[in-house]
Order: C-alpha cells, then structure tokens, then sequence
C-alpha cells in the first residue's frame, strides 16, 4: 500500500503530477489510471464551484491520488472550504514573506497549532462519522494535511530563509519559474541565467534548512527531470489537463493531415 502523500514527500520520494483547470472529474480519474501521484485542482486561474472540486477529488481518490486545492487567494474561507471538501492539501500562490505562511497555517490547523474552523459535518469529517472522536480527528488532520507554497517572484526568493523558518510552516515548495522570470525583468525566459540562479537559490535554502523542506518545480519536457533530481528537487509536475489534451490534438491531427495530404498526392498521380 502506498504511502500517505504527506510522508512520501517527508521521505524524499520524487512524486509526480500535474494541473487540473478544466472542471472535470473525469479527467482527474484519467490522471489517476495513468499513474500521476498527485493532482492540483486550481482555483488560482481557473473557478470551479465547489461542487465540481468535490468530485474532483473523489475521483482522484478513487486511485490513491492525492488532490491538492491551490487556491484563488490567502484567506481563512478560501483555505477552509477547500480542506472541508476533503483535500490532501493546499497549494498557496505568490508566498512573499513569511508572515503569508503564518495566515495560511493558521487556517488550516486545527487548535492548538492553528485556529482552522470546527464542524463535524463535512465531507473531511465523514459527514459526521467521526463527531464521538472529532478531537482525535482533528489532530490527525494536522499531521495529514500539506502546505505547499509556490515562490514565484523576486521577494519570495529574498525572503525564502524567513519563509522556510515558520513553524508550523511548509510541507514542500514549488518554484514558478514563469512568473519568476517576469519578476526578474525577464518574461518567457524561464533557462535565463537569471532566473535558473534564483531558483536554484531556493532549491538549495530548501535543501539545506535545518528542517529539510522538499522542493518541487515545472517541467516543460520529461527530458528536464533528471537535472532537477540532480539539483535536490523531488515535487513534479507537467503542463495541465488542458495544456495535455491541446497537444494531444494537435499532435493527432497534423499526423493525420500529414498522412491523408500524402496519399491524396499519390492518388492524384495515378
């Protein structure tokens, strides 16, 4: 039985996922037949109500896929709707400092590590099936539930010592090499010097902290991966449900247009 997403990302396991922006159960349940060890359902850039996240990620259940939530902004609802449904974790966007941190873990703890909100009703809580033992329910939320954030400008990276240092903090980080390099003056050009230096300074403050914090990045090929396993990187992810399906189609047309222009060309000749 695999492990809890939580503990393979304490161990060090290299983890692997992907972006969900369409509102789709469906193709959440595909990432999980094909093997994806997490998802992130976004909210950042794309709005789903909460019905639609909810079976999002009861779909990504169905297959032992962790679903994370990013959400749209830092605030204690965004944070505790999102947990309520039953998500293994939150994904904050654009964290700058360390006070970002300290709200959002706030949120989603429950006391005494945090101020999260009680109800023993929700989905997380099994809908009321774990009222007689909430406490001890409520606990285990703590140590099951992730905070990963996602440093995606130049702040963030001058801040990351004070961001790494929170206590509860993070479970993980992600670098935004795209908004990072239109942070750093240099839109587009996520290989520029510039930005691969910033990330690389994050990657390594994770890495060395006192309290190692797994760091996480974008690929834009699977040919990527392996300088980032080389950097100390462990947390995947690729494209997205949507970005995937438009190459896939893309890719399947101009093959068969390809094909069909070949072969009309031969009979035109006979």
């Amino acid at each position: 039985m695999a492990l809890p997403f939580k503990e393979r990302l304490a161990k060090g396991e290299p983890v692997f996922g992907s972006f969900a922006f369409l509102a789709s159960p469906d193709i959440v349940e595909i990432m999980g037949l094909a093997g994806f060890d997490y998802v992130i359902i976004d909210l950042e850039h794309s709005p789903k109500d909460w019905s639609a996240v909810a079976n999002m990620i009861r779909a990504a259940e169905l297959h032992g896929m962790a679903a994370l939530i990013r959400v749209r902004e830092n605030s204690e609802k965004s944070i505790l709707e999102a947990l309520e449904l039953g998500a293994a974790g939150i994904v904050l966007p654009f964290v700058q400092s360390a006070d970002d941190i300290v709200r959002a873990a706030r949120a989603m703890n429950y006391p005494p590590r945090g101020m999260r909100g009680t109800c023993t009703l929700t989905r997380a809580a099994r809908y009321g099936g774990v009222r007689a033992t909430f406490l001890e329910h409520s606990q285990q939320q703590n140590e099951r539930v992730v905070l990963i954030a996602q440093i995606e400008d130049k702040l963030g990276v001058d801040n990351i010592q004070d961001i790494l240092a929170c206590e509860p903090g993070i479970d993980a980080l992600i670098v935004g090499r795209s908004d990072l390099a239109s942070s750093l003056g240099r839109p587009g050009q996520v290989e520029d010097p510039l930005v691969l230096a910033a990330t690389d300074q994050v990657i390594r403050a994770a890495r060395l902290h006192k309290r190692a914090v797994p760091s996480g990045i974008g690929l834009y090929s699977p040919q990527e991966a392996g300088k980032w396993v080389e950097a100390g990187v462990g947390l995947f992810f690729y494209s997205a449900d949507s970005g995937m399906m438009v190459d896939a189609a893309r890719t399947a047309a101009q093959a068969f247009k390809a094909s069909l222009a070949q072969h009309t060309a031969r009979v035109a000749a006979e």
